[in-house]
């Protein structure tokens, strides 16, 4: 039984593949139409507006692990600045700083880099609170791609992140 893989290292090593290769196709030149179109390894930047400290930690060992390169935003300017030089992001917000710094920071994202996917994470607690539930409804009107309740599963967080929102 030495030989088999384990499901943990088996999903790690397509999560690692699948990174590579949700890159962008460059077009063709029409001179070599016959080559196969390449793809240029240009990973979607994953970007962290978390204040919850725990749920930072974990969300950043989480996504280092598996290869990725989270970037950890102080406050919602540092976060809009790095939208504007792109196209496309993947962002996780936590409650506790959609609480803080307001529902109109989703918005302005939407604004500066509609392609980017937003990722709610919310806690399981919360949703016995009234303000909270009504929340997740108005960031969920507002567009976010998802809303994630704690605790947060390994696979339901690299699921997330995995696809090229492009």
């Amino acid at each position: 039984m030495a030989g088999l893989i384990s499901r943990s290292d088996l999903f790690a090593e397509f999560l690692q593949n699948r990174q590579r290769i949700t890159g962008k196709i460059t077009q063709i030149d029409r001179k070599y139409s016959r080559e196969n179109p390449t793809v240029v390894n240009n990973p979607t930047p994953i970007l962290l507006l978390v204040c919850n400290s725990q749920t930072q930690s974990y969300l950043s060992s989480l996504l280092t692990e598996y290869n990725y390169s989270p970037l950890l935003m102080k406050d919602p300017e540092e976060l809009l600045h790095s939208l504007k030089e792109r196209q496309s992001a993947i962002i996780l917000v936590d409650c506790c700083a959609v609480t803080y710094f307001g529902t109109r920071i989703l918005s302005k994202i939407r604004v500066s880099c509609p392609l980017s996917r937003v990722i709610f994470l919310c806690n399981k607690d919360h949703l016995c609170d009234k303000l909270h539930r009504e929340l997740i409804k108005e960031v969920m009107n507002i567009g976010v791609y998802a809303c994630i309740l704690a605790p947060y599963k390994e696979w339901e967080i690299l699921s997330m992140v995995s696809c090229n929102p492009q």
